[in-house]
Order: C-alpha cells, then sequence, then structure tokens
C-alpha cells in the first residue's frame, strides 16, 4: 500500500475523476470562473425569475466537480447565508442515454428528493394548503403534493412507489387521486408544482438543477430532443421563480457552442442568461491551484515551506511544458502519476532528475 506520509500529504490529492464522497469535494483555484456560479446562484437566491446558465469546456474541464461542489450542502448553506436566505435544494443529474427522457430526468430528480425532510422542513407559519393550491390548477396533482406533505401514515416508501409510478395503493382514491401517476404525462406538471411549493413554503430559497452531460442530447432521434426541450421550457414556464439550471456540456462532443443551438429550441435559448467557458488552464492558473490543493487541510498534513511539496517548482513548470495547453484533467493524471510512482520508489522529494528518468511514463498522449 502506497503512503504519502512522508510527502505531508494524507492522500494523492490528484483526483482525475470528481470526487463522490462530498468530504473529499473541494474547490483549488480558478477563482474567476467559482466566482461566477457563486454570483450567479447568489442572484437566484434572491432575484425570483427562473433561468438558465450554460457551462462548456473540453473532457476533463471541471464540469462535474462544479456541479458536484455546488451541490454541496455546505457550500449552498454559505451562500445562502452570505445573502440572508434560506438554503438552496441543489441536485445534479445526467442526461438520459435512453429514448425516454423525460421519464429517466423525473427519476433522477425524484431520487433525490427527500419527502421526510419536506414535511418535517415545513415552517410554522406557511400554509401548505394554500402553497399547494398555488402551484398548479391541475386538482389532480395538487391531492399528489397533499400525500407528498401530508403524513397521513403510509410510509415514505409508499409514497414514493406512488410518485414512481410503480403503486396505485386504492385507499388514495379516498384523498383524491383518483389513478395512477402516469410519469409520461404527469412528470412535468408534479415537478414544477412540487418546486412551485418548496419554494413559496420557504422550506428551500430557491431550486437549482444542474444538468451534466448535456452533449448526449447529439445521440436523441428528433422525439427525444424535442421531448428535452419540451421538459426545459416546460418547467421554467410553470416555475416561473426560484428555479436556476446549470447545463454542462462537452464542447468536443458537440463540435461547437453554435452548433449546440441545433439542439436547443428559441424558447429554450431565450432563457439563457449566462454562458460560462471552462478553458484549458494557463501556467498560472494551474500554478495556483496545485499549491492551493495540495495544502489544503483534507491533503496536508502540515505545514510546508514549499508550497508545491514533494515536487520542486521547477519539476511543476516543466511538466506543464511538456505537457502543453492541455485540460485539468490531463494535468491531474499526470502529476498523479508522477506522485504515486515516487511514493512507490520511496522518494523523499520529487526533483528534474526522477522527473526525466521517468518522464515516459508520466507524459502520455492518450
Amino acid at each position: 500500500m502506497l503512503t504519502f506520509d512522508k510527502f505531508k500529504l494524507k492522500e494523492n490529492p490528484f483526483r482525475v475523476v470528481p470526487a463522490i464522497n462530498s468530504q473529499e469535494l473541494i474547490w483549488a483555484g480558478f477563482s474567476e470562473i467559482k466566482g461566477k456560479f457563486e454570483t450567479r446562484i447568489k442572484r437566484s437566491l434572491q432575484i425570483p425569475n427562473s433561468s438558465i446558465v450554460l457551462n462548456w469546456g473540453d473532457y476533463g474541464s471541471g464540469k462535474t466537480h462544479a456541479a458536484r461542489y455546488f451541490c454541496k450542502d455546505s457550500v449552498t448553506e454559505a451562500l445562502a447565508n452570505e445573502v440572508g436566505a434560506k438554503k438552496p435544494l441543489s441536485m445534479m443529474i445526467n442526461f438520459p442515454r435512453s429514448k425516454k427522457v423525460i421519464e429517466e430526468i423525473y427519476t433522477q430528480i425524484m431520487d433525490k428528493i427527500d419527502i421526510s425532510y419536506l414535511r418535517e422542513s415545513i415552517p410554522e407559519d406557511a400554509n401548505i394548503a394554500d402553497c399547494i393550491k398555488n402551484s398548479t390548477d391541475s386538482v389532480f396533482i395538487q391531492h399528489v403534493l397533499d400525500e407528498v406533505f401530508t403524513d397521513r401514515g403510509r410510509t415514505v416508501e409508499q409514497v414514493k412507489a406512488f410518485l414512481y409510478g410503480t403503486e396505485y395503493p386504492k385507499e388514495l382514491v379516498g384523498v383524491g387521486i383518483t389513478r395512477k401517476l402516469s410519469i409520461e404525462t404527469d412528470a412535468v406538471d408534479l415537478l414544477s408544482a412540487l418546486f412551485n411549493v418548496m419554494t413559496e413554503a420557504k422550506i428551500y430559497s430557491a431550486v437549482i438543477l444542474w444538468i451534466d452531460e448535456f452533449e448526449d442530447i447529439a445521440l436523441q432521434n428528433s422525439n427525444g430532443i424535442n421531448s428535452a426541450n419540451s421538459f426545459i421550457k416546460i418547467m421554467l414556464d410553470k416555475t416561473p421563480n426560484h428555479l436556476l439550471m446549470f447545463i454542462n456540456f462537452t464542447l468536443s462532443a458537440i463540435a461547437s457552442v453554435e452548433s449546440l443551438g441545433d439542439y436547443l429550441q428559441e424558447a429554450v435559448k431565450s432563457r439563457i442568461v449566462q454562458r460560462n467557458e471552462l478553458p484549458y488552464p494557463d501556467a498560472a492558473a494551474m500554478m495556483n491551484y496545485i499549491s492551493e490543493l495540495m495544502n489544503n487541510k483534507i491533503f496536508r498534513t502540515e505545514e510546508v515551506a514549499n508550497p508545491y511539496t514533494p515536487f520542486e517548482a521547477a519539476v511543476v513548470n516543466q511538466v506543464m511544458t511538456d505537457l502543453g495547453s492541455v485540460s485539468l484533467r490531463k494535468y491531474n493524471e499526470a502529476f498523479s502519476r508522477l506522485l504515486d510512482s515516487a511514493a512507490f520508489d520511496n522518494q523523499e522529494t520529487i526533483d528534474m532528475d526522477y522527473y526525466t528518468a521517468h518522464k515516459g511514463e508520466i507524459i502520455t498522449s492518450w
């Protein structure tokens, strides 16, 4: 087993895939793009208009990491505190590859809804019945929402089974739910109404939905593309307040930003309020990123004089020179391999001699 103790590190900090464990989700460097995300989120907590933000970059540019980071409770709570608002509900889903676009999006979102938390978090001064009535003009959806927010003795699992469309207990007729939930026809109406209740009742200040891997829309036929556009448009139309959608797409997978317009209809494009590019990082940005990453308390065991320890600064510069203009993931892969190699070889430091001797293993063309 590799040990990084001699490097004054708890583990290898260079991740080649985004962390799943929220405790390992940190942000290092790249303050400008981070600031853009933070400002847009804080605006969504204060200004009610629902909107879309596009984020694009090459594979490994940090889009998925950004989504997971800004879905972290401690991060969204901190941003909410800065503007004196309640925390938002922030969640990430992947764009569907199956042909059942709306059904898969609905299921991914419903998987992240904690019904017990919703019921426990209704403010004492909130009139949930009025919030439900104001959320939609569909009496059927109103009754479904009443079932979500009211504890009538059915378990959360039983309620979720109905919401997934897999069960329809006959006793629901007694509370006005006279048919089984149809994901195909009810999904968007239910989600939009649910989001409306969450924010009007002040359970959450806003709902933030990150749609990752949106480039997979190019794999859909015309029906799938229309379904995706319909979902986005109707969600924004029926959730006009405090819904913020971040759409992440990989630039090289769709060819260009302009090409994305072939898959987005005008009604959706007109709701885009911001476009963020995550470009290849330059040398100065990378040096700052590496320093902040390696010296984060999650990874560093003690303070060090050289912020790049165990790398000599000259090695860091040379690796970046040898890699050239590449994505952040490519840099992470190279430094991760170099650190693992040095740990395996029981090196105390990583100097130019060591790097030169192992350069062929570290700098790859794939």
